[in-house]
């Protein structure tokens, strides 16, 4: 029997390519995203920042001019906390996804004004929470994302995906067919269910346990 194929919307590092094929897995791994970090101007000085990306906190550590600022920063996902805090901000909150750090606000911050700094494919969950309660709030594209084609033959066993651009950019030029997917989060995990129920969320939004979690998967 041949061993399975798992394809990664995203490049592994090498301990997470050793994982997989001590699981008796082949792989294949290439970046399904390519990111273009913009320079952008801040419309108007805000109360706090948001960050529900690290290609959003790249972008704006590489602008001098909004790096400067030292507002307090509310932000999505550890790893977005962590490399803000590694470059001397200040994170003040941090949420499992969007749609949880929406809630906090509309529940404790209404009063205050927010600059969110995203993509130019964020997802609306943002700007409809903020539209929804009346909260001011200015949102600036600091990264452009674009979609990277690539045709995939064999099928493969298993697919991972780490956003719902990354799932976008796959089924492009492929099909989920009857490839297990493995996604890093309830809003990935969104942008699938509505093609197969082979699928399994990781734990936490967190590329080494989603590994984990495909390496457990077809282990033999």
């Amino acid at each position: 029997m041949s061993n399975p194929l798992v394809l990664s919307t995203k490049k592994l590092r090498f301990h997470q390519l050793e994982r997989l094929m001590a699981a008796q897995c082949d792989v294949v791994d290439y970046d399904a995203l390519q990111i273009e970090i913009q320079p952008f101007s801040i419309p108007k000085k805000p109360n706090y920042w948001v960050f529900s990306s690290q290609n959003a906190v790249r972008s704006f550590l590489a602008n001098p001019t909004a790096s400067a600022h030292q507002n307090p920063i509310l932000c999505v996902g550890e790893k977005t906390k962590l490399l803000l805090e590694e470059n001397g901000q200040k994170v003040i909150k941090t949420a499992h996804n969007m749609l949880e750090l929406v809630n906090f606000i509309q529940k404790t911050m209404k009063n205050e004004h927010f600059l969110h700094i995203c993509g130019n494919r964020k997802l609306a969950d943002f700007a409809a929470g903020m539209q929804k309660t009346g909260i001011s709030y200015t949102e600036v594209t600091a990264y452009h994302t674009h979609l990277v084609s690539r045709v995939q033959t064999p099928e493969p066993q298993g697919l991972l995906f780490y956003s719902p651009s990354g799932v976008e950019s796959y089924l492009q030029t492929n099909s989920i067919g009857a490839s297990w997917c493995f996604c890093i989060g309830e809003t990935t995990a969104t942008a699938v269910r509505p093609l197969t129920e082979h699928l399994t969320v990781s734990p936490k939004p967190d590329a080494d346990l989603l590994v984990a979690a495909a390496a457990t998967h077809f282990r033999r």
